[in-house]
């Protein structure tokens, strides 16, 4: 055989010799991630963009030196992706990385732990469970708190849905993972807001409840639960006969940063035997924060909690955590296997395939350990609050505006506004043109069926000056219109 290249070239070792060959080809990795433009995206045309990715040949015969790879990558793929960093990124809740996650990738990726079983992750397994505690106490959860990472708050929530219908189904004595759902389960809800993720109506569909088993519950103008509403919807399940299994708070809806009052759902949770958990995938940072950690409370008492590492923590994706208030619980999803997960381990060992929907998974527990020890709490803060203000800002600016107006207040690090006598279409044509011409790349959404734009600003080194010239921009492009 005559190949340009041998697997000993290519497979990681942790010898000199196999270490001065990764850091070599990290620096490669590196040098490639220059860009020869800026702004939040390149000018290319989706059709352009299609033909210049087809000009790759994914898996030539003979393989090509990964020093042109890793060029190709730069020129073809990196300079025409979105610049997360970049003041102008501001549609989605789409971070810029941190330095110490950055590179702890690399370690994980060189190691290749798998999370499934202790035997495969003996180190990693138990730094995962440090930093679950660690965040169990973070929120107030008695000592009987704990978790597991998961690849997404989307995972996160389905996860803590799946918990719940196995309590209401243990309630009656049925094992809902054995012998599937019981008799009168069309009977139960699961209750969020109208403003809450998507997930949840997901994590119904998949469970065999259906969508339509998902009961929302109106908002008011903030975002935030209304909890008349949600009073007025549980008596009426009472007298229909319906069972409300469980209630999702939102801490930080995705478009207007919205916090539903944890505390009063928590007391209407338990008033109806139902699991509460609080969906903190945005806004679950601010506990790091003693100024912004006041605005949680409640997060306490919650059955479980969806925290989201890869958004305002600034990890690199995945990077997600469910959290319960008890870890026996977990024990309502686990099935033991032959090979992995027999049940007869040494004492203290813990397979952590039992409390997760995925078999194996990346060690992403070490990025955010790595970053947090770096980086340090009081700091981690100041970012927060700098990105609070910065977003409370911008909504002083649009409310000052002749040409915007505020959809609503801003409560965490987005700001949602629309355009006085725009219609819907003049919206869309503003932030695909914007877009289009790698100017910003902004948000477009809908509020109560009313078209709106948004900024969410996850970098902290953004400044008000930055702010400003995105204010101008988009009503630059208005006037345009």
């Amino acid at each position: 055989m005559n190949h340009a290249n041998d697997s000993q070239d290519f497979v990681v070792t942790f010898d000199s010799e196999g270490l001065e060959t990764l850091a070599s080809a990290a620096a490669a990795a590196i040098e490639s991630l220059r860009r020869p433009a800026s702004g939040p995206r390149s000018n290319v045309t989706p059709s352009e963009l299609h033909q210049l990715v087809r000009t790759l040949d994914v898996c030539p015969d003979d393989g090509v030196d990964l020093n042109t790879v890793l060029t190709e990558m730069g020129s073809i793929v990196w300079s025409h992706g979105v610049v997360a960093s970049d003041p102008a990124t501001v549609a989605h809740l789409h971070p810029p990385t941190l330095v110490p996650a950055v590179v702890t990738e690399l370690a994980i990726a060189a190691t290749n732990q798998s999370m499934d079983s202790w035997d495969q992750s003996p180190a990693a397994t138990e730094v995962e469970l440090h930093l679950m505690r660690w965040l169990a106490t973070l929120m107030g959860l008695p000592e009987s708190g704990s978790g597991v990472m998961t690849s997404g708050g989307t995972a996160s929530n389905v996860l803590a849905m799946t918990l719940a219908r196995s309590w209401a189904a243990k309630s009656l004595d049925v094992d809902v993972l054995k012998t599937g759902l019981p008799r009168g389960a069309a009977q139960w809800r699961i209750l969020c807001s109208d403003q809450a993720h998507f997930s949840v109506q997901r994590a119904a569909a998949q469970l065999g409840l259906g969508r339509d088993a998902v009961t929302t519950v109106e908002t008011s103008s903030s975002g935030a639960m209304d909890v008349r509403a949600l009073d007025r919807v549980l008596d009426e399940m009472t007298h229909s006969g319906l069972r409300p299994i469980a209630l999702v708070g939102t801490a930080g809806t995705t478009d207007l940063g919205a916090i539903d009052p944890l505390r009063d759902l928590a007391e209407r949770a338990r008033r109806h035997d139902a699991w509460f958990h609080v969906d903190a995938a945005v806004a679950g940072a601010f506990m790091l924060s003693d100024r912004l950690a006041r605005v949680l409370s409640g997060l306490e008492l919650a059955d479980s909690v969806t925290i989201d590492f890869h958004k305002l923590w600034w990890q690199p994706f995945n990077a997600s955590a469910l959290v319960v208030r008890d870890v026996e619980r977990f024990d309502l999803l686990r099935v033991k296997s032959d090979y992995l997960d027999r049940g007869d381990e040494l004492e203290g060992v813990v397979n952590l395939v039992g409390r997760s929907l995925d078999t194996s998974r990346r060690f992403d527990a070490a990025k955010v350990v790595a970053t947090l020890r770096t980086v340090g709490r009081l700091a981690m803060a100041e970012m927060l609050e700098h990105l609070v203000e910065l977003s409370r800002y911008a909504g002083s600016r649009i409310e000052s505006h002749p040409q915007l107006e505020l959809v609503a207040p801003p409560a965490s690090v987005t700001c949602v506004f629309s355009a006085r006598d725009a219609t819907d279409e003049d919206l869309r044509h503003i932030q695909q043109r914007l877009l289009a011409r790698g100017e910003m790349v902004l948000g477009r959404t809908r509020i109560k069926d009313r078209a709106a734009l948004k900024f969410t600003f996850m970098n902290p080194l953004t400044t008000t000056d930055d702010v400003d010239r995105l204010v101008d921009l988009v009503a630059s492009e208005l006037s345009a219109l």
